[in-house]
């Protein structure tokens, strides 16, 4: 739960601060934002998100699986087997993958990931300013 709760959080900034601060700009330099403009931003905010908690997200799905594993490991004995790593939390799997597999492994499997998240991302903030409008409230 502690590790899903850390990626969550910047996951959730990031996104929303990349979409309002898109969004201010726009109408501030262009005028009033459409539909594809408010698709495209919401978009925009979500590949930001994604790209900036995924490394989190590797490192959680590592944790996830070694808690997992615990069990197998105790009935295999098997000397030629890879000794896998521990991470005792998440900041200790960020430094250790980054020293000793590179960075680059923080950010495999992105790309299939902005493929699944952007799209929601998108017409979330769409509907999200839809709901601004009908409902007649605005933005702090």
């Amino acid at each position: 739960l502690g590790p899903t709760l850390i990626a969550m959080f910047p996951y959730v900034g990031v996104e929303f601060m990349v979409y309002e601060t898109l969004k201010k700009r726009w109408e501030a330099y262009v005028g009033p934002v459409g539909t594809l403009a408010l698709l495209l931003m919401g978009a925009a905010g979500g590949a930001a998100a994604q790209a900036s908690a995924h490394p989190l997200d590797v490192i959680r799905r590592r944790m996830q699986m070694q808690s997992m594993n615990a069990g197998e490991k105790k009935k295999d004995d098997d000397d030629d087997a890879k000794e896998a790593v521990e991470y005792s939390n998440m900041f200790t799997g960020l430094y250790h993958v980054g020293k000793t597999e590179g960075v680059h492994v923080l950010f495999n499997g992105l790309g299939p990931a902005c493929f699944e998240k952007i799209p929601s991302t998108a017409i979330g903030y769409f509907i999200y300013e839809f709901l601004k409008v009908t409902l007649k409230v605005s933005s702090v």
